[in-house]
């Protein structure tokens, strides 16, 4: 005898009710996978504005029941921005591009536990997601697939199921109560770089004024972008008039039309022509404050005025990346190495993952020139791998390159 399960679905899933009819209602595998894809694929799309963003964030900010869905809306609609794209790309590439490796205790690589993360996908996908919790806010990842002990996929639980200050991952926005991802450390780990809401919630406002200049643009462009054309007829007819108003709209951009005699055609041409200006600078403005915002600078992306300021700039994103990258390490450190731990992966106590030390050549020749000319003979992997030459014969240790002084 089977034994059917049967499960009730109350409340509604993102606004909209869920029916199953028939003997569906009560198969829980299909109420589970369809709770799933309601969560997944009922977003509402239309154009989110200022008031959006405030009622979003009410709502995320309540004590008694904070919600995540609304305001992770907003968050993936500003996404379409494609400088706000670029810039967080930008920051978040310049970290998760970093060589990873595992060190032991005196600091030096263990190329065995390396390659326990080294170019696996799950790992990569990891550290993505991680980033991105400094825009989105707190994350929750999920190891999702397994070869025996071995870690195989990893994936983002949706960012708006997720409730931080609960430790909660809710399936409908409308619950206050859900499953407590504190309870599957092993399977679920929540990650967070900085704020539980992330810098889109101080982007969006930017983001959502410079979409609403960008329209104001394109009607200013329909408006007086092209040159008014007036035809004056001497007739007083309607049916003459609808005629020719016919043929002024078939022209198109085309520079010629065929008229009734008596008919005169009019270009009226805008005067007004650093108009454009005002929703220009405005844009520009915006950009620069998204740019402050995500990159604390502004001239790796907009246009700089000198070499020195350039600098600087350079050396201000250079600092921020370094806290990116000392954030993520505590994280893969305290959150990801003890599960990792758990799942039997072979790594020794006080073994931590640390970010490779790359060298650059044209610096790194000038120090090595030094220990060269101290009589030093440098490693075969060493300048392999520094270099990237390919050696096919070291110098011998007793004739070293550097020739030794004659005796009289």
């Amino acid at each position: 005898m089977t034994t059917q399960h049967t499960t009730d679905i109350k409340g509604n899933l993102v606004y909209k009710p869920l029916k199953l009819s028939g003997s569906d209602s009560r198969d829980i595998k299909k109420v589970t996978q369809l709770m799933l894809d309601v969560i997944k694929t009922n977003r509402r799309l239309w154009r989110k504005e200022i008031s959006d963003w405030q009622r979003a964030r009410q709502i995320r900010y309540s004590k008694d029941n904070p919600q995540n869905f609304l305001l992770q809306e907003v968050y993936d609609d500003v996404m379409l921005d494609g400088q706000l794209t670029g810039i967080t790309e930008n920051r978040t590439f310049r970290t998760s591009n970093k060589d990873y490796i595992f060190v032991d205790k005196n600091g030096m690589k263990d190329d065995k536990c390396t390659e326990y993360i080294k170019d696996k996908t799950w790992f990569e996908n990891f550290l993505k997601i991680t980033h991105e919790t400094v825009y989105y806010g707190t994350g929750v990842v999920w190891l999702k697939e397994f070869n025996g002990n071995e870690i195989l996929t990893t994936e983002q639980i949706e960012r708006g199921a997720v409730i931080p200050e609960k430790k909660i991952i809710v399936t409908d926005p409308s619950q206050s109560k859900g499953l407590s991802y504190l309870e599957f450390p092993e399977f679920l780990i929540e990650v967070q770089m900085y704020s539980s809401t992330g810098l889109l919630e101080k982007a969006a406002p930017y983001t959502i004024l410079k979409r609403h200049s960008w329209g104001s643009w394109d009607e200013f462009e329909e408006l007086f972008g092209v040159p008014i054309r007036i035809a004056k007829i001497a007739s007083q007819s309607d049916t003459v008039k609808n005629e020719v108003a016919g043929w002024l709209e078939e022209m198109g951009s085309a520079p010629y039309g065929v008229f009734p005699i008596g008919t005169e055609i009019e270009i009226k041409e805008n005067s007004k022509g650093d108009a454009f200006n005002v929703f220009y600078q405005k844009i520009k403005a915006l950009r620069e404050e998204l740019s402050m915002l995500v990159l604390h600078q502004t001239m790796t992306t907009e246009n700089g005025s000198s070499k020195s300021q350039g600098t600087v700039h350079e050396n201000t994103l250079k600092e921020l990346i370094f806290a990116d990258e000392k954030k993520m390490l505590s994280i893969l450190n305290d959150r990801l190495v003890p599960v990792m731990r758990i799942h039997k992966y072979s790594i020794p106590e006080g073994y931590k993952i640390a970010v490779a030390q790359t060298k650059d050549p044209s610096e790194q020749i000038k120090i090595d020139d030094v220990f060269l000319k101290s009589g030093y003979i440098l490693p075969k992997s060493y300048i392999e791998e520094v270099y990237g030459t390919e050696i096919e014969q070291m110098p011998n240790a007793q004739n070293p390159a550097v020739e030794k002084p004659k005796k009289d």
